[in-house]
């Protein structure tokens, strides 16, 4: 069981790719961001700052590793039905790379292919780490459906009173509905994901995909990877529905986690701030509506898209402005810098999960003797 610096060396080739990721993301967030200050009121802006303490700062980053330490317990009930007993540490650092990779590629896309990348390379079948990874996916997809299907009709209230928002919301609203729609279809056939890969492989944008991923044989791989799904969601949803219902119900306290991260900085610099169903709809689809602006974790794009809605719903653009950035240094930008460091500077292992005369997979701790 050998032991290295983050991932393997291969792996470790591409650190300039990520510096670079790091630093387009900051630049972009500083480039937006310089640009929206332009349109609001700077007195507003600097008295929201006013008296703001270090609580208010830390909230966004302590709410985020709230998530992750549920998240990782998560990890360890789901997996525990495929006989798998998941070291919490391992899932952990899954949790907060897979963040740190989020954040550092287009559109937020490149968390869960590390993550099913990792637990791979400590030992897991990849085929299990795809649906559980898959599964979460598709759980937090299903709760921001309830949410926007919940409070609906107060997004419809809101709209006309949003202006140019109200497309937003509109579109983060549809977005939900269609991503949604795209992943329950995958999860009832998940041959349907292969079909989809074989049709669009010959497309632009399949040619596209082959040059991002340097594979052009992406399609044929997604294709034979499908068709090991079915089994495993057999395994998940219908021998074991009670422990996926419970991890469901686990996603929709992260949910609400995110969100919080957001409302109590709101809150102190607005006073008075939107009623909390209005601003956990706004939430969730100015979420997923700044994941399609093509900027390293949607890095600029997240800010503009909130302002847009919640400056117009708070009316205190400035004030609220002042709590984004609150926000996002605490919720992305510090976890950008500390996802970085457990990446570049905690080791990980190879093959470390062992099977017992029980049949459980294990994380075995090398001995000093392996240590050597």
């Amino acid at each position: 069981m050998g032991k290295d610096s983050g991932l393997p060396q291969n792996e470790k080739s591409s650190s300039p790719k990520l510096v670079r990721g790091v630093f387009l993301a900051v630049i972009a967030g500083l480039l937006i961001n310089t640009f929206m200050g332009l349109f609001i009121d700077a007195e507003e802006f600097k008295a929201a700052f006013t008296g703001v303490s270090v609580v208010t700062f830390l909230v966004p980053f302590l709410a985020i590793m709230l998530a992750y330490f549920i998240d990782s317990f998560r990890y360890k009930l789901v997996f525990s039905r495929f006989g798998v007993k998941a070291s919490f540490r391992d899932s952990l650092y899954n949790n907060i790379i897979g963040y740190f990779f989020s954040n550092v590629t287009p559109g937020s896309v490149g968390g869960q292919p590390f993550q099913i990348l990792h637990f791979s390379r400590l030992g897991l079948d990849s085929a299990i780490v795809s649906n559980v990874v898959f599964s979460r996916l598709i759980e937090t997809t299903f709760v921001q459906l309830v949410i926007v299907m919940l409070f609906f009709h107060k997004g419809i209230g809101m709209m006309a009173s949003l202006g140019n928002g109200a497309y937003l919301l509109g579109a983060g609203m549809l977005v939900t509905l269609i991503l949604t729609t795209v992943l329950l279809l995958g999860f009832l056939n998940p041959h349907f994901l292969g079909v989809i890969a074989l049709k669009l492989e010959k497309s632009r944008l399949g040619r596209l995909i082959a040059k991002l991923t340097k594979d052009p044989r992406w399609a044929e791989k997604l294709s034979v990877w499908s068709q090991g799904l079915g089994a495993g969601f057999r395994v998940l949803w219908n021998q074991n529905f009670g422990i996926m219902l419970i991890d469901m119900i686990f996603a929709a306290v992260e949910q609400v986690l995110w969100s919080v991260a957001l409302y109590v900085p709101l809150t102190r610099l607005v006073g008075t701030p939107p009623p909390f169903p209005e601003f956990l709809l706004s939430f969730v689809v100015c979420s997923l509506v700044s994941l399609f602006i093509p900027t390293p974790g949607a890095s600029g794009s997240t800010e503009a898209s909130f302002l847009l809605v919640l400056g117009t719903l708070t009316g205190k653009p400035g004030a609220t402005m002042s709590a984004i950035l609150i926000w996002r240094f605490g919720a992305y930008y510090l976890h950008l810098l500390f996802g970085g460091l457990i990446y570049f500077f905690v080791p990980t292992q190879k093959a470390v999960y062992v099977r017992g005369e029980d049949g459980i997979l294990r994380h075995i701790r090398p001995t000093r003797r392996s240590k050597r």
